[in-house]
């Protein structure tokens, strides 16, 4: 089994590296967009017009915050995190479609994420389903590294059965009709630990 890790992916594939140009300004909250895809589509594109346009990796301005991630590549009119993904059908390392341009290996996506959290100022979590295990994982992530976190539920029994997230530090918690009002919300939010 080979041990992969960020300083073996490829130069030129991380976030920092992908960003070109000047830093954008930091008066806008840099958001970290988690939540979990379903074949319907991407909830994330009313909220990131130029998700999936703008080259992999660079952060987004989207008006109102700054975009850090995750970012996704077009495929088939669908979104994709890496090769082998495709909404609807079984997650696997090898795929019979060709390789989308700018799409990376699976074990690349992890890392990316973590550091796309890092480079954030807000972890923003739509949870509209239980079996998010990826988005609970970020939310670890977001934790680990001190970030405030703002959890968005579509349901109150959603928000019930996620109790523990709820109630971790730096942490504030809504049921929310649709993820542009909770984001609406979480930028409104006074974070009092900054």
């Amino acid at each position: 089994m080979t041990t992969r890790t960020l300083s073996s992916i490829p130069p030129g594939t991380t976030p920092r590296a992908a960003v070109a140009g000047a830093p954008l300004p930091r008066t806008k909250r840099r958001v970290y967009l988690a939540g979990k895809m379903h074949g319907s589509g991407n909830w994330r594109l009313p909220l990131v017009p130029r998700l999936g346009v703008e080259p992999f990796g660079q952060p987004i301005d989207c008006g109102r915050f700054i975009f850090t991630g995750p970012h996704f590549v077009p495929f088939c009119g669908q979104s994709h995190e890496w090769v082998g993904w495709h909404a609807g059908v079984e997650q696997h390392d090898s795929s019979p479609w060709p390789a989308p341009e700018f799409s990376r290996p699976r074990w690349v996506v992890p890392g990316l994420c973590m550091e796309w959290i890092r480079e954030s100022d807000l972890f923003f979590a739509w949870i509209n389903a239980t079996d998010c295990h990826a988005t609970l994982l970020e939310l670890g992530w977001a934790h680990a590294l001190g970030k405030p976190v703002y959890l968005a539920f579509s349901t109150r029994d959603l928000a019930r059965q996620m109790w523990f997230a709820r109630h971790c530090p730096r942490t504030t918690a809504h049921v929310h009709a649709s993820p542009a009002e909770a984001l609406d919300r979480a930028l409104a939010w006074e974070v009092p630990f900054e």
